[in-house]
């Protein structure tokens, strides 16, 4: 949406850096952990000279998408633009991997680099290369999604970490996750997948009819939705996980392509222009029958899936328990009875010492946003049809069900879940370990009215559009809308055994919240507009939160769309008047770093709120905060929950500046206000939208056993395909795997 109406110079030093479009695919580390590094660990340039904080210590790891094998990329480099199409999220792309280790501040701190290369990775690469003009084959993005009409889902790998410690005698293992797909665990050295977590036949697909089109045998790489953060138990070692299901939502999703491809039908007389390297076997007479009554069986086994798609009960979510060594272990979740329903997504989930907590997280998995983008540019105003019919506003509330930990038994297959509602939507939250007297209680960022499953897209803008910046910058495209209300940080107390919130408390709205203030005269708080990720001392298990970090993306013009303001200005739990809400974002607000202090409940008076936001440094105008991590300070003997120092990643400007407008910032803990201690970066180290963070104190070569070898975890599936796909599998995904699984 174009909602400037001048050029002006104020405008222009208030857009959102335009450097978070572009992002390095270049992997850097040691020979001797990374046979594909195009060079050695990055030596980080302090900015202006300052000395390193003498307290940092570990390493930390951040993740972010770094586009595709087919993203249009920078002319001879590894520098690519994943969202240059106008209709692919920065959250689709192949997950990176960096690890920032601080061990040898003498030496300075290093950077290693690696992508997360799954099979379907392997998979993809192959598929560009030997069979581009197969469209079945090749993969291709569909909104937040990577996919194969022929191979599947890709599993990208790009969204959290969990760190996990099932002994005292073992090194830190750690896993890398996103919410589609499993998690895999790494060696935190080489920074290399070393196994899936469960099998494939150890999880269930998203939805038999996206496991099982008409016709054609089950993907390869089916489609699995889990959670992008688990859950560690370091008490008693056990990892949980969530792997659930979807009905009637997601098969209107196989009818898009279909409108595609009929206007697009005249295509089938193409000739191709090249013959696939990919060999097909020739069918005998035999196998010809064979094939014939195998599609037979699976057109009837379609329809059977048809039919139990259209079902309530085809909807599923189950707990998942995992101990490291050996299989999953799996309940599934009731509610009154019947087979839980989540409407979104579980995007995380919480853990205390007697309760699982699941919660249906504000990142909408609808088919609006796994659906391709038009094939032709005279097709988007279908798109903008399909977009306006299908798309609807996240849930304006957040339905939490609670799972006691003493029902996942041995030999039991199901439990019942408790419901609770908590007012206004939450994508991320934390919750104590802690739960004493059965009172759970939850850290919510209440993104309210802010929908990070909606992206900035070419359909956002018409060619008459007056442009709302200038013609040298790049649209936002890829970029996650921007907040269409103001924000508000809750900490609740839930009665776990009568499922019934017990305390509330929340943020103010106003900068100032002084009694007797006149309502016409209040100022909206400048500080909590759009929470994004969190950073806290991880105690292993924190007992009770007293200090969480919080980054905020701010408001920002060039990221508020005319598709957003109509679905969410009738938005249930509205403080800001639209009108307001327009001038605010136009005049901008500053991207945040803040501090929020949770006072222990037994200290409060009655009516007193137990939510303080005690320390804060606002960015300069055209900077962006994200990925905000905590590294406990190893001079440090207090054990404060700030004791320590506080690492982010900081955006500006373009990607055309020496440091490719993207840094990494270090403050300290107990005093962000007083700004960033020392500002890094390195001349090859272009980030994308980074997303999580972890810390670990040591890594080391993996030692543990667990492993799925990649062949024997594929060959069902594989055994059930055309010989073209059981050739690529052998050619062009086995091998890189076979050293590893001998």
């Amino acid at each position: 949406m174009n909602t400037s109406q001048k050029q002006t110079s104020e405008t222009v030093s208030t857009v959102f850096p335009r450097s978070v479009l572009s992002v390095n695919r270049e992997e850097f580390g040691k020979p001797e952990d990374n046979p594909d590094p195009q060079c050695s660990p990055l030596k980080l340039i302090e900015k202006d000279g300052k000395p390193l904080p003498e307290g940092l210590h570990g390493h930390v790891f951040i993740i972010s998408a770094a586009g595709s094998v087919d993203s249009k990329n920078s002319p001879s480099t590894d520098v690519v633009f994943p969202s240059a199409d106008g209709y692919t999220p920065f959250y689709n792309g192949d997950g990176i991997i960096y690890r920032f280790d601080f061990d040898n501040l003498p030496e300075g701190i290093f950077v290693n680099t690696r992508l997360a290369k799954t099979p379907c990775y392997y998979a993809d690469v192959a598929t560009q290369k030997i069979a581009p003009d197969r469209n079945n084959l090749i993969f291709e993005n569909r909104g937040i999604m990577r996919m194969s009409l022929q191979l599947g889902i890709r599993n990208q790998l790009n969204t959290g970490f969990l760190p996990l410690k099932f002994s005292n005698g073992e090194p830190d293992r750690l896993l890398v996750t996103w919410d589609i797909g499993r998690p895999y665990e790494i060696d935190t050295k080489t920074l290399e997948l070393a196994t899936p977590v469960g099998k494939n036949e150890e999880w269930r697909p998203l939805n038999p009819l996206l496991a099982d089109l008409p016709l054609q045998p089950p993907f390869p790489f089916p489609l699995v939705q889990s959670s992008a953060h688990p859950c560690f138990d370091y008490k008693t070692g056990e990892m949980f996980n969530v792997n659930s299901g979807r009905s009637l939502s997601t098969f209107i999703s196989q009818l898009r392509p279909l409108i595609y491809g009929v206007l697009d039908f005249i295509n089938i007389f193409k000739k191709p222009t090249d013959t696939p390297p990919i060999t097909k076997t020739p069918a005998s007479p035999k196998n010809l029958f064979q094939g014939l009554l195998e599609t037979g069986k699976r057109f009837v086994q379609w329809l059977y899936n048809l039919l139990q798609f259209f079902n309530i009960f085809n909807n599923f979510v189950d707990i998942v328990c995992w101990d490291g060594t050996g299989n999953l272990k799996k309940w599934n979740v009731t509610y009154k009875g019947c087979p839980l329903r989540i409407q979104q997504s579980m995007h995380q989930i919480g853990l205390t010492e007697n309760y699982v907590v699941l919660v249906d997280t504000a990142f909408k998995f609808l088919l609006e946003e796994i659906l391709p983008a038009p094939s032709k540019k005279k097709y988007e105003n279908v798109e903008k049809f399909l977009r306006n019919w299908l798309d609807r506003p996240q849930l304006p509330d957040t339905y939490v069900y609670i799972v006691s930990r003493e029902d996942l038994k041995e030999g039991r297959k199901k439990v019942e879940a408790k419901k609770v509602v908590i007012p206004r939507e939450t994508t991320h939250f934390l919750t104590d370990y802690s739960d004493s007297g059965n009172k759970i209680t939850l850290h919510m960022a209440h993104v309210c009215a802010w929908d990070v499953a909606e992206w900035i897209r070419a359909i956002d803008f018409d060619d008459t559009d007056e442009k709302p910046l200038s013609n040298k910058l790049p649209p936002m495209y890829g970029m996650t809308v921007g907040p269409l209300d103001i924000s508000r940080m809750g900490c609740y107390v839930i009665d776990a055994e009568n499922a019934k919130v017990v305390r509330s408390d929340l943020t103010s709205v106003y900068q100032d919240n002084s009694p007797g203030q006149q309502a016409e005269k209040k100022e909206f708080c400048q500080y909590t507009w759009g929470p994004a990720l969190y950073a806290y001392q991880d105690n292993q298990p924190t007992e009770k939160f007293q200090d969480i970090y919080w980054s905020f993306f701010g408001a920002w013009e060039d990221i508020l769309t005319e598709h957003g303001l109509k679905m969410y200005a009738p938005y249930k739990y509205r403080e800001v008047p639209v009108p307001e809400l327009l001038e605010l974002t136009k005049k901008g607000i500053k991207s945040n770093l803040l501090r929020l202090h949770i006072k222990p409940l037994e200290s409060v008076k009655d009516g007193e709120n137990r939510l303080e936001i005690q320390d804060i440094y606002q960015f300069e105008t055209d900077y962006f905060v994200n990925s905000p991590q905590f590294i406990p300070s190893k001079t440090g003997v207090d054990g404060s929950s700030t004791n320590g120092y506080i690492m982010c990643v900081v955006y500006h400007g373009t990607d055309d500046q020496p440091d490719n407008g993207n840094q990494i910032w270090i403050f300290d803990a107990t005093n962000l206000k007083q700004g960033p201690l020392c500002k890094l970066w390195h001349p090859q180290l272009n980030f994308g939208i980074t997303v999580h963070t972890t810390w670990l104190p040591k890594i080391a070569k993996r030692t543990a056993t667990y492993n799925i070898p990649v062949e024997q975890d594929y060959q069902d599936l594989v055994a059930q395909q055309p010989a073209e796909i059981q050739e690529l599998f052998e050619k062009e995904i086995y091998p890189h795997f076979k050293s590893k699984n001998p």
